[in-house]
Parts: C-alpha cells; sequence; structure tokens
C-alpha cells in the first residue's frame, strides 16, 4: 500500500509539473499571436477615430512607470489591443516596433534653447500584455562620459539609443518628460503624446532626476 502511494505521489508532481509547463508554454503562445487574450480593459478594437487616439494616448501614460536601480532608471509605458487600418486586430508592439522618449532639461539652456534627451528602444510588451517593457535609462554610465551633443548606444535590455542635443558643460540632472512616441518605420506610422497632452492625460508633470 505503502508503495503504490509513493508511485501515485511521483505521478501526480510528475502531472502537475508537466501541466504547469504546458499551460506556461501555451500563455506565451496566444500572448505572442493571439490579441485576444488581452484584458478587456486594455483593449481598444472596439474604438476609432479620436476615441482611439484618446483611448491610447492615455493608456500609455496610465501605464507610466519609473524603476529605479543603482545604476540607471527602467521607463515603462501602458500597452493595449487596437485595429488597424486593415481592420485586424493588432498589439500594439506588433503594429510598432519602436517606443521613443523624450525630456527636456529643467531650469537650463544653452544659446536660449533647451537641452533635450531623447530615448529610443525596442517595443516589447510583459507577459500579461498590460505594460511596455521599460526602456532602461543607464544614468551611471551617462555621468561617466563627458558632457557633449551626440548620440549614445549602450549594450543595455532592449538596445537602447540615448540622443542629446543641446548639452551644458555639466549634465542636466532634472529632466521632464515632453512626448511619447510608438513608431513604425516601415509603414511610416506614429502614435504620438505632445507635451501639453502628457500633463493633460496625467494631471502633472513627469520628472527624471539623474
Amino acid at each position: 500500500m505503502q508503495k503504490f502511494v509513493g508511485v501515485f505521489g511521483l505521478f501526480f508532481v510528475c502531472f502537475a509539473v508537466g501541466y504547469s509547463f504546458m499551460s506556461y508554454s501555451t500563455d506565451i503562445t496566444q500572448i505572442s499571436r493571439d490579441p485576444a487574450a488581452v484584458k478587456n480593459g486594455f483593449d481598444f478594437s472596439h474604438l476609432s477615430g479620436e476615441k482611439l487616439q484618446d483611448a491610447v494616448k492615455q493608456r500609455l501614460l496610465a501605464g507610466f512607470e519609473f524603476k529605479k536601480s543603482h545604476d540607471g532608471t527602467g521607463i515603462g509605458l501602458g500597452h493595449f489591443v487596437f485595429i488597424d487600418q486593415k481592420g485586424e486586430k493588432k498589439l500594439a508592439c506588433q503594429e510598432f516596433g519602436k517606443v521613443s522618449l523624450t525630456f527636456e532639461a529643467e531650469g537650463m539652456s544653452v544659446g536660449g534653447d533647451k537641452p533635450t534627451m531623447e530615448l529610443e528602444g525596442v517595443c516589447e510588451f510583459s507577459r500579461d500584455m498590460a505594460r511596455i517593457h521599460p526602456l532602461f535609462l543607464p544614468i551611471a554610465k551617462i555621468l561617466g562620459e563627458k558632457p557633449a551633443d551626440g548620440e549614445f548606444q549602450f549594450n543595455e535590455q532592449n538596445g537602447v539609443i540615448v540622443r542629446f542635443t543641446n548639452i551644458p558643460e555639466e549634465w542636466p540632472r532634472t529632466w521632464l518628460l515632453k512626448s511619447v512616441k510608438l513608431k513604425n518605420d516601415n509603414k511610416n506610422e506614429a502614435v504620438i503624446v505632445e507635451s501639453n497632452e502628457v500633463s493633460r492625460y496625467l494631471g502633472h508633470p513627469v520628472v527624471l532626476t539623474f
């Protein structure tokens, strides 16, 4: 009897592990291929025109978050499902391959122009499809570089590119979010949240500090 119980227990454990693995694999497949798997709260496939644009912009900013670490900050956004121009249901990151975030330095100017910083990276969604994976800004590495205009490429997550313009002799330490953009270079299409819309949707400015 004890032997039978032991065999049965082993069978149950193996079955549970196998089932969990199959379930996880199935979830990943659904997420990567089936926009219908997304939660209703992020599904805007029933909207079009201005209502769609409004919902998409609000969703991007509603999911905005900073994830700080000792060497930098990850910047995440909300994700969503929509209907493209062909009438097909798409995940945002399936349609738009890149994410771009533009910041402007607070309280500084060079020749009358404010310093700007643009982060650009790959658009990748989280496992539950509710968020766009954070673009990692390697602040420690940036501060270790000589302040200058130009493009910095770091071997970080999402292959982030950071572009600086109008940089003074010292790195600005306080930056305000000015715009959010999802881009599709192949189709020359984009979703753009402008500067005035950031404050309107969130009700407050978004401040990043180095």
